[in-house]
């Protein structure tokens, strides 16, 4: 994913964009509710000054400045309903604060408002939390999930030299293999049958680190026997016989990377429970938008699409 820095910088920037000439009057454009767990109104005077500098945008910009608000709301009154989260004043203040001096220039180019600031710094703390939370409640990191990190880890960044035959079903894989191991030369046999388009050059591949190439064949090349074909191993393009002609291992203390390993997926599984917390709490809540101003889908994902 992308560092920090840039994720704040992104969400100031999806979340600073200006209304149309409509803006500064407080008629309701849209209602949000969950049952009994949450109901407000929105107004274009609010959607004005969650998103908005100044200027004037067309109404596909206003549609996308509704939805950022209407997301960022549900967010807020989600997790104080699910994990009773919520902030003081002087913390949202101070992590304003932070975000203020990091991102000064950022934030003067693009003539970010004060409250903008503000309320991605509140967003920001309550994901943090909603996500501390649910990394909690998943549990610890298990050991088959280290093991595998560290093995993905390793593997690609170890640089192979490889050829391939590439068939379309393990019964033609087999046959060319039985081939190889009864004396034809790899190659030959690469350029008889493989249906890839590196047949023709003998089924050679060049040498790369195998983070290149699909898990499977990376698998398969990493614990192949140096010059000996493999058994057949499927993946998306087929079924692969491969032959490792050179194969270095990278300069990487795999404790180190076990060490690390546990911090690491964490994280990630942070990040994709909070998106899936976030769109489960989106999904849940019954958004209205007056059809002047668009209209809310939840279809391929929620947001306001901008009228006619």
């Amino acid at each position: 994913g992308f560092p920090l820095r840039s994720r704040i910088f992104l969400l100031l920037a999806a979340a600073a964009l200006v209304l149309s000439a409509c803006g500064g009057g407080s008629q309701v454009v849209a209602t949000v509710s969950n049952g009994d767990v949450f109901s407000f109104e929105i107004d274009e005077q609010l959607v004005e000054e969650l998103s908005a500098s100044s200027g004037a945008v067309d109404r596909t910009q206003f549609a996308q400045d509704l939805t950022n608000t209407i997301v960022e709301l549900i967010v807020i009154a989600q997790a104080e309903s699910d994990f009773d989260v919520t902030f003081t004043d002087e913390e949202i203040d101070a992590r304003t604060d932070e975000l203020s001096t990091e991102f000064a220039a950022e934030i003067e180019a693009n003539g970010f408002t004060d409250e903008r600031i503000r309320r991605v710094a509140h967003q920001q703390l309550v994901a943090s939390a909603v996500e501390d939370i649910l990394v909690e409640q998943e549990g610890p990191v298990s050991d088959e999930e280290i093991d595998a990190f560290v093995n993905e880890t390793i593997r690609g960044q170890t640089e192979a030299c490889t050829s391939h035959i590439l068939l379309d079903n393990e019964e033609d894989a087999l046959a060319a293999l039985e081939r190889v191991q009864g004396g034809e030369e790899f190659a030959a046999v690469a350029m008889d049958v493989s249906t890839g388009p590196s047949g023709p050059d003998g089924g050679d591949l060049g040498c790369a680190t195998l983070g290149n190439f699909v898990a499977e064949f990376a698998q398969g090349a990493f614990e192949a026997e140096v010059g000996v074909a493999t058994e057949p191993v499927q993946s998306s393009f087929g079924w692969h016989v491969i032959l490792v002609t050179e194969r270095t291992e990278p300069d990487v203390d795999a404790d180190v990377v076990r060490e690390n390993a546990a911090t690491v997926l964490s994280a990630q599984d942070g990040q994709l429970l909070v998106q899936e917390w976030l769109l489960a709490a989106v999904e849940g809540a019954d958004v209205t938008v007056e059809p002047e101003y668009g209209e809310w889908v939840s279809s391929p994902v929620p947001q306001v699409t901008p009228p006619a």
